[in-house]
């Protein structure tokens, strides 16, 4: 055989091998649009035809069970004749966009996947803002409105190694920005989050590694921008059947325009600490040993270094404690705590440094009596601080909690208060009131569902120039009544409240839906969303009304939708004086023809 021919022979061998599970997809999607608006008391009217075209390939290579990969592009293009009655304008907006996605090694203990998208979307001035950052640019009254252009990005990257007798690795990064640009109006979104975990578990001991980074930043609205960085290394042993010991190791840095309270109370965690609102950056190691002589005694002992930096102070910390826990009878337990150590703050230029004991004793009990539970505990406790130049200064602390909480079968009611007070005449963080109040509740009852939560915390931190308050409050609810096998009637409330000092933060929603099968192939969705925001540090107002109804048929590979949308909203950026107000509505008719061919 010629060399030419063994070639021949290969490639026919391997093509089909290279080209097998092919699956090409697509659709076209058309409307027709048209409604009404008054925009600052002018009233207008609009009509777009809006069309998109959607292409799509999937296919796997050599082998499924290798690599699956997949791209698609998608085009779409929206004609809107908007403005006033007697003049109208011709707005028209274009987007392109495409995205590509692979995974490697799907079905084995060692996968990886990738998916990217990317979009951009040119707008001329005239055309209504289509998003919520575009529309968050306020251009003043009777200034020309430039074009604009969106451009959207978005990458995500999974994988995981699980090999028996190898560390279990996991990785879950995302990143997604969009930039808003049009002449001398710019508004950008960006929203990050990457996390890394190693784990080694041993029949005595575990390894853990973690790092995680998440982050989102709103150039328009920084009211609840956050960052977050935290590194952290955890190892536990076995010693014996009555004795272990850990440690833990790592350095947070995060961001928040918030200061939020702890998810449990402990005046040693809580209080020491510079206000959690702003860049705030935490170092820690911690080691802990335990042994149980019998099963009603317990010891542990914990030693502990920290250093707190925040943008005007800073706190540190080495300390040494030990902990006795006695369990008298079932669900009651008396404990003793003896911590010694130094301690440290520093206010801008002001450098305390004193060495610390403190002793404290406590309480906790525990029961359940039929369908209720509940438990309360406390714990006191007073200590001297004394600085290098002989000064010595006195501590005080207390802390408490009370749950309760009544389950039935078809309902669970949990509610707790928490009380925590520190006072230290000689470090000014040492001064902490916390105070908090939880209820959660969840139902079901045959079609029904119920779930909801509330909280409210507030913090004193502080005294004197250090001292801050901060009161918060959220809570959310929903409620949903399924009607028959294929109709669901649900409801929705939440809302965020914070003060501190000057700034005052409201953010509060609430929605119902109803979606029902009427049909084998006609469907129906209605729903209604209110919405209020108020962000005094950024003197945003807004108030939104947008509600939906949609009925579609389906018929073979044609879907035929039915739409009509209304929308009420008022924004008032800080830098206009007086309010934009749009108020409208828009009924839609779309066409949308889907195929697919596999091969």
């Amino acid at each position: 055989m010629t060399r030419g021919g063994l070639w021949l022979s290969c490639a026919s061998l391997l093509i089909p091998t290279l080209l097998s599970a092919q699956t090409v997809s697509g659709g076209v999607a058309l409307s027709v649009a048209k409604g009404t608006y008054t925009s600052d008391e002018q009233p207008s009217a609009n009509s777009s035809f809006w069309q998109e075209y959607r292409l799509g390939y999937s296919a796997s290579l050599f082998d499924p069970r290798l690599i699956k990969y997949n791209a698609e592009v998608v085009f779409r293009a929206n004609s809107l004749r908007v403005g006033e009655v007697t003049f109208p304008q011709q707005g028209h907006q274009r987007d392109v966009g495409y995205k590509f996605g692979a995974s490697l090694f799907p079905s084995r203990p060692f996968s990886l996947s990738v998916q990217a998208s990317r979009n951009t979307v040119d707008e001329t001035g005239d055309y209504p803002a289509s998003g919520g950052i575009r529309g968050g640019i306020a251009v003043p009254p009777g200034d020309a409105l430039p074009n604009f252009e969106t451009r959207n990005s978005d990458l995500a990257v999974g994988g995981s190694l699980g090999v028996q007798g190898l560390p279990r690795v996991e990785l879950g990064y995302r990143k997604g920005q969009s930039v808003v640009s049009g002449g001398p109006y710019h508004g950008e979104q960006r929203d990050e989050d990457l996390h890394v975990s190693v784990t080694k578990d041993t029949a005595h001991t575990k390894h853990l590694l973690r790092y995680q980074k998440t982050a989102y930043e709103n150039l328009f609205s920084g009211a609840f921008d956050q960052r977050l960085s935290d590194l952290d290394y955890e190892f536990a042993t076995t010693l014996s059947k009555k004795g272990r010991a850990s440690m833990r190791v790592g350095r947070r840095t995060s961001f928040s325009l918030f200061d939020r309270p702890t998810t449990g109370i402990d005046v040693a965690g809580s209080a020491y600490q510079p206000v959690s609102r702003g860049q705030l950056s935490t170092a820690y190691v911690v080691s802990t040993a335990a042994y149980e002589p019998t099963p009603r005694v317990a010891v542990e002992v914990i030693a502990n270094l920290d250093k707190v930096d925040a943008a005007q102070a800073s706190t540190d910390a080495r300390l040494a404690s030990v902990t006795l826990r006695y369990d008298v009878f079932r669900g009651f337990s008396v404990n003793a705590i003896g911590t010694v150590g130094e301690r440290g703050q520093a206010i801008v230029s002001d450098v305390i440094k004193v060495f610390t004991r403190s002793g404290q004793a406590g309480a906790a009990y525990h029961a359940r009596v039929g369908w209720l539970d509940g438990s309360v505990r406390y714990i006191s406790g007073v200590g001297t601080n004394t600085t290098p130049n002989g000064k010595v200064g006195t501590s005080r602390s207390w802390a408490g909690e009370a749950n309760l909480s009544a389950s039935s079968r078809w309902l669970t009611l949990s509610g707790g208060y928490d009380r925590a007070v520190s006072l230290d005449n000689v470090l000014a963080y040492g001064n902490l009131q916390l105070e908090r109040w939880r209820s959660a509740v969840q139902g079901q009852a045959g079609h029904f569902l119920l779930n909801g939560s509330y909280e409210q915390s507030l913090i004193d931190r502080g005294v004197d120039l250090t001292y801050t308050r901060t009161r918060q409050q959220i809570f959310t609810g929903t409620v949903s009544l399924r009607l028959g096998r294929d109709a669901l009637l649900s409801a929705n409330a939440g809302g965020f409240r914070s003060d501190m000092l000057q700034s005052r933060d409201r953010t509060s929603f609430a929605g119902v839906s109803f979606e029902s099968q009427l049909a084998r192939a006609l469907r129906l969705k209605v729903w209604a969303r209110y919405g209020l925001t108020s962000a005094s540090q950024t003197r945003l107002d807004q108030r939104s009304l947008t509600g939906l109804s949609q009925l579609e048929y389906l018929r073979r590979l044609f879907s035929f939708t039915f739409e009509y949308r209304y929308t009420d909203q008022n924004l008032w950026p800080g830098n206009l004086f007086e309010p934009i107000s749009f108020r409208g509505y828009q009924v839609v008719l779309r066409v949308t023809r889907k195929f697919g061919v596999r091969f």
